[in-house]
């Protein structure tokens, strides 16, 4: 039987590159927060060109809004590796659950898309998903036209 980062990792499609340090639960705040890390490596793949670079150091610590756990609201967080390439000078390595500069997972996008292109307006949209409106434009409403 899985303990409870294995269940995340395995549920979030993580390789070996990534592990699930922590599931933090608050009833109060109807929240799961998820708290990742890079497996320890002395190389990552550069986001600017692709090469394989040495490790620089870290970024500072992210969130991502991810799909819904029972109910409850997902939140990912992690420190990104950054590389340094000599192309393409320091650049924070790709993570494999949200576009760059992302504030939502892959997967939660595609679910907004979906709940967006179903609901009858934006705000019921808005309130089914629990954001608020300038998140909903400023993030989604570009991808909803290339849906």
């Amino acid at each position: 039987m899985l303990n409870l980062p294995e269940h995340y990792a395995q549920l979030l499609g993580l390789d070996e590159s990534w592990h699930v340090d922590d599931v933090d639960l608050s009833i109060d705040d109807n929240r799961v927060t998820i708290y990742l890390h890079a497996v320890s490596g002395s190389q990552r793949n550069c986001s600017g060109c692709g090469a394989i670079r040495p490790l620089k150091d870290h970024a500072p610590s992210r969130q991502w809004r991810h799909l819904d756990t029972m109910q409850f609201e997902t939140v990912l967080v992690a420190s990104i590796p950054r590389t340094k390439c000599p192309d393409c000078a320091v650049k924070t390595c790709s993570v494999p659950w949200a576009e760059p500069h992302g504030r939502f997972t892959l997967m939660f996008e595609a679910f907004a898309i979906r709940v967006l292109q179903a609901a009858s307006s934006m705000d019921r949209a808005r309130a089914l998903l629990g954001l608020s409106w300038d998140a909903v434009h400023r993030s989604l409403s570009g991808r909803l036209s290339e849906a």
